[in-house]
């Protein structure tokens, strides 16, 4: 699958909020321009590139904001990685944008007035000369679990062009409900089950620093694959309304490696810290069912070895 018919534009929907919804339910997406402050973008890009830099990831004779590549890629799970994004993750910049007038805004015009962001942030470091690692068409709600009136707000902080690798859309697909999981590479390694994406409506297109995509819980979604040298850097939060469910996990960082306040340790807004102890939800159980793939750990581990021989080949380049 490589054509992609273009997003639906909805930044003329602004400021009526039952259009907005109303779009929302029969599409289970938005694509908004310009309602992040490119300001604030362009600042945790810096700061997440001092981080990326500091691993020896980033070419020494650009700008580190260029997030050209110098490193064979590493990915989600590995200590590498984590090296980097540990630091990332204690960003203050990165868990202040969803707070941010622009994108908190949209949220609560589509979920109400009492819509918050989980404290869980997500941040997407990826890597380019990595296709195979490419997010893989899935629903977040299996990840997420809680309410399924859980919306995802997406945003790059660089001009994303196509070949840099932004999200593409089933247009529609929320209204399926949970479809069944296999293994796969990529962030979260689960998928939906190709039998049921092929033939579904997708869309994709190049996205600018401030624009960002709003989609349900249960919209199947893929990043498309970076093509370029660089780095492709991307934000995504969590929103719901007061009053629904959440699992214990989207109250903790990603991935759980640090408490709050080892995170918190150098920052100077108070009002970012612990906001979500003066919301009202309802803590539920995780149910591991909704989160199960019937693949055997032998094909897993097939798969990831496959994987390690082709980017061990890559290594090889990159040290000639």
């Amino acid at each position: 699958m490589t054509d992609y018919a273009p997003f639906t534009d909805s930044t003329a929907l602004l400021g009526d909020d039952t259009a907005l919804r109303n779009r929302f339910t029969e599409q289970g997406y938005l694509y908004l321009r310009g309602v992040v402050d490119t300001a604030e973008a362009r600042e945790l890009r810096r700061d997440i590139a001092a981080q990326c830099a500091a691993e020896g990831w980033l070419k020494p004779d650009t700008p580190p904001e260029d997030f050209v590549a110098w490193t064979v890629p590493s990915v989600e799970g590995e200590e590498a990685y984590f090296k980097a994004y540990d630091r990332v993750q204690r960003l203050q910049s990165f868990h202040a944008l969803p707070h941010s007038a622009g994108m908190s805004g949209v949220m609560r015009s589509l979920l109400g007035p009492s819509a918050f962001p989980h404290p869980l942030s997500i941040a997407r470091l990826v890597f380019p000369f990595n296709q195979d690692f490419a997010t893989p068409p899935h629903q977040d709600y299996p990840n997420n679990q809680g309410t399924a009136d859980l919306y995802a707000c997406w945003t790059p902080l660089m001009d994303c062009p196509v070949a840099l690798g932004p999200l593409a859309i089933a247009v529609g697909s929320h209204r399926q409900g949970i479809l069944p999981l296999e293994y796969a590479l990529g962030a979260g390694h689960r998928q939906v089950a190709p039998r049921l994406t092929d033939n579904l409506h997708w869309v994709s297109g190049p996205m600018a620093v401030g624009d960002v995509l709003v989609f349900h819980s249960l919209t199947v979604h893929r990043a498309l694959p970076n093509q370029t040298e660089q780095m492709r850097i991307s934000v995504d939060y969590r929103f719901q309304a007061e009053g629904e469910a959440l699992v214990e996990q989207s109250l903790n960082s990603h991935f759980q490696r640090q408490s709050w306040d080892e995170i918190y340790a150098d920052w100077d807004r108070d009002e970012l810290k612990y906001y979500w102890k003066s919301r009202d939800y309802t803590v539920v159980p995780w149910d591991p069912d909704i989160h199960q793939v019937p693949q055997t750990l032998q094909e897993a581990v097939a798969l990831n070895q496959r994987y390690k021989q082709q980017r061990a080949k890559l290594a090889d380049k990159f040290r000639s």
